[in-house]
């Protein structure tokens, strides 16, 4: 099976030895995302998804003193490295 790149990256991130609670995944609905958002202790967000709600989630955040990224209309983003065969498959 295939897992999403943010449960990839969370794992890299707890064998490198980043404490719990330093960088977390969370799904959920407007109920979760508003708490994330408005929490004092939460100091940033990360989403990728729909455009409508990239620009709730960056006005909202933002209103609460978040640092956001917003990924409106991104889908399947990833890191190309710098030795990349960029025509691999030409």
């Amino acid at each position: 099976m295939i897992r999403p790149s943010p449960f990839l990256l969370a794992e890299l991130l707890k064998d490198a030895g980043l404490p719990d609670g330093v960088f977390n995944v969370v799904q959920g609905d407007k109920v979760a995302v508003d708490a994330l958002l408005r929490h004092p202790l939460v100091a940033a967000v990360s989403f990728v998804g729909s455009t409508p709600v990239a620009r709730y989630i960056h006005s909202e955040g933002s209103a609460h003193g978040k640092r956001v990224q917003a990924l409106g209309g991104a889908k399947n983003h990833m890191v190309i490295m710098p030795d990349a065969d960029l025509h691999a498959d030409d």
